[in-house]
């Protein structure tokens, strides 16, 4: 019946924890923006991360006029310096956005049936897609990290595109650039709010998944 099956990743074929309040992490990202010129004690990092994501958010809701905007993490660390009186270059955030991370995850691993399941479907000749609410930074290591990346006819991204689920431009962006035929695509999610919404307003078909969180025999990046 479906020719396309649209994914989404975390909680539904990655299982991850993250956690930005672990012990010791904002004094090691304080300490990294300190060896490059923007002094802040961790207390103070950490609350002006969060203004500053909250920042970037209204600004670009303002600017786009997406109820769902979606910001770009590489620009809110970029932002950080900058309120230092700080420069800093492509290669050095992205450096403190993967140390970032993989400093505040506490595990991640693919669920036991992904692998086998992507396989089957490619096997069939189906086309395959993920549509992640998800930032660059962050997710572009773990695909490759979970060895999944070659499954997939095309990977989107929401900070690449200042959006994310429900919005239903979105959506209709990956439909509209592979011509996929609403009735032929299936959108596999954990999430109701998220995943089963931009499908139902784009008239696809949704398929709802648990998402429980079972961390055993993580792998590392």
């Amino acid at each position: 019946m479906y020719r396309n099956y649209i994914f989404d990743l975390y909680g539904t074929l990655l299982d991850i924890r993250t956690d930005e309040e672990q012990e010791g992490l904002w004094d090691e990202m304080a300490l990294f923006y300190g060896k490059e010129g923007a002094v802040y004690t961790p207390e103070a990092l950490k609350t002006a991360y969060g203004d500053a994501c909250r920042k970037e958010e209204e600004r670009l809701r303002e600017e786009t006029g997406f109820v769902y905007p979606e910001i770009e993490i590489g620009q809110v660390f970029l932002n950080l310096f900058s309120q230092k009186g700080a420069e800093a270059g492509t290669e050095l955030v992205s450096a403190l956005a993967r140390r970032f991370r993989e400093r505040s995850r506490e595990y991640m691993r693919l669920y036991d049936g992904t692998e086998p399941l992507l396989r089957k479907l490619r096997e069939g000749g189906k086309r395959i897609y993920l549509l992640s609410n998800a930032q660059r930074l962050f997710t572009a290591p773990e695909i490759a990290a979970a060895g999944i990346g070659g499954y997939f006819d095309d990977i989107f991204l929401s900070s690449d595109f200042g959006m994310k689920k429900p919005e239903k431009a979105y959506m209709e962006t990956l439909l509209k650039k592979h011509g996929l035929k609403r009735e032929e695509c299936l959108m596999v999610g954990n999430e109701a709010e998220s995943d089963l919404a931009v499908a139902q307003k784009c008239g696809v078909d949704g398929l709802l998944v648990s998402d429980g969180h079972f961390p055993k025999e993580p792998f590392a990046l």
